[in-house]
């Protein structure tokens, strides 16, 4: 059973750790700095990883790779996991840096006796105002906004397809569409009030459904691979832009960094490995999915739809083949959209926490896991149900209202906001608290155990890589 976060969030956190032995540091009372030993499961945090990349990609994707063949579509997929785990690394340092500041600030808040209460830990928010002032802060935010927000737009618009036909072959019920959007949303607002307990719960149901079904689907379609239409195609001209756009937005996660950091007691290393399996999965998923697919079907007759995926899935497996899919791409939708609601809510509640301590992002930042279950308080509760409101209500009235419209936005800009907001700013981020002094940002620990290696030099890399992704994208808008 997973621990409840907030009995480790009542604990506060020293405000000046030492240096203790070997590759992390302790604390006044003995505890490593860079996690104890209370917090959630590896296991749970990489579910919940992998089960925010996972979406409805699932099924578009291979048809949206299918003019470059297997070989350079697989090859573009590990090139789009590398730069996932590398700016996840980047993202979880910069989570680190910034919470190790905020616990700083939090003691000697306390020692003046106006405590905001909360372990620290810092969001996306919290991150870029420490680092980049408020013009990075308001770019993250507008960047991690439009991202989220159209993800969740995209999961409840085809969620709400999907309870759509689930309500006319089991129940013979003639739901709307649109209203199906609603009852998708409303389990996940429930649970992203409660926090990332909740969610890794579900999330475990969701992932087991998903590989349940896919393994069923890799049955069904393995006899029926050519492996003449997995090597007769190798266009490698198309692995960028279109294998790289949609095999980074499919392979995602890294909104996620931060609320793991917290849900496993800010244990650096534990985090590391969460990142490393959560990302491989998906990986491996997506690197069969797109085996199956291609291999049982011409390239050249895929349309890059999911209604062309699941007829051509319906027409060598039959009914089974197809009800499996529908049960794949629901289970898959769901894991997404938990993480990514979580993780929108938790973002919400980074900027409504700033607001209470009067815009200082180091005192009581993220403190959203002290609205767990059994320990609600009233104020707490309020401005989680606040978050809550503000991070799933615009989606789910969008979903409504207009169900294309960001779906094609999200195709258009997630290679450009991605990157950017995945792989630039967390970089810069970085650079910049490194930058200054150690006793102001991290309180005597300069360098997060496990965190990326090859110094300053790999971020600019990094940043000079992401910038080479983005540029091409800015001179189409242009």
């Amino acid at each position: 059973m997973t621990p409840r976060l907030s009995d480790r969030h009542r604990r506060s956190r020293p405000a000046a750790p030492r240096r203790g032995g070997e590759g992390y540091y302790e604390d006044d009372d003995g505890d490593p700095a860079s996690g104890g030993g209370g917090g959630g499961s590896v296991l749970g945090a990489s579910l919940l990883f992998a089960g925010t990349a996972v979406g409805a990609g699932a099924v578009a994707l291979p048809a949206e790779t299918a003019d470059a063949g297997f070989g350079p579509s697989a090859f573009g997929l590990f090139l789009c996991w590398a730069y996932t785990y590398v700016t996840s690394l980047v993202t979880l340092e910069a989570s680190w840096l910034s919470s190790s500041s905020s616990s700083g600030a939090a003691a000697s808040s306390s020692a003046r006796g106006d405590d905001h209460g909360g372990g620290g830990g810092a969001g996306f928010l919290s991150i870029s105002r420490m680092s980049l002032g408020p013009t990075g802060e308001a770019i993250t935010a507008a960047l991690f906004w439009f991202l989220l927000t159209a993800i969740i737009v995209a999961y409840t618009s085809e969620g709400g397809a999907l309870i759509s036909r689930i309500g006319k072959v089991f129940a013979s019920a003639d739901i709307d569409p649109a209203f199906g959007s609603s009852l998708f949303a409303a389990p996940f607002a429930c649970l992203a009030v409660r926090g990332t307990s909740g969610v890794d719960a579900v999330n475990r149901v969701f992932v087991f459904g998903l590989v349940v079904a896919f393994v069923g689907l890799v049955v069904i379609g393995l006899p029926n691979v050519e492996v003449s239409n997995l090597t007769n195609i190798a266009d490698w001209g198309n692995v960028y832009p279109r294998v790289i756009s949609i095999g980074i937005l499919s392979l995602g996660a890294q909104n996620v960094v931060p609320t793991l950091l917290q849900y496993l007691d800010y244990n650096t290393m534990k985090t590391r490995s969460a990142i490393l399996l959560g990302s491989l999965l998906p990986l491996v998923l997506y690197t069969i999915w797109e085996a199956i697919f291609l291999g049982v079907v011409d390239p050249s007759n895929a349309d890059g739809t999911k209604v062309e995926a699941m007829a051509v899935l319906g027409r060598v497996g039959g009914s089974v083949a197809y009800d499996l899919a529908e049960v794949f791409s629901f289970c898959a939708i769901g894991s997404s959209m938990a993480g990514a609601s979580v993780s929108l809510v938790d973002f919400f509640q980074d900027g409504i926490n700033m607001l209470k301590s009067g815009g200082d992002s180091l005192n009581g930042v993220s403190s959203y896991s002290s609205s767990e279950e059994g320990s609600l308080e009233a104020g707490n509760l309020k401005s989680r149900i606040l978050a809550t409101a503000l991070a799933l209500g615009p989606p789910v009235v969008l979903a409504y209202a207009f169900p294309d419209l960001f779906l094609v936005a999200l195709e258009e800009a997630g290679l450009l906001g991605g990157v950017s907001l995945y792989g630039i700013i967390p970089a810069i981020s970085i650079l910049s608290l490194r930058h200054k002094s150690s006793s102001e940002v991290t309180n005597g620990r300069t360098e997060m155990p496990g965190r990326l290696g090859g110094g300053n030099f790999a971020l600019i890399a990094l940043v000079a890589v992401s910038l080479a992704l983005v540029f091409p994208e800015i001179r189409k808008l242009l």
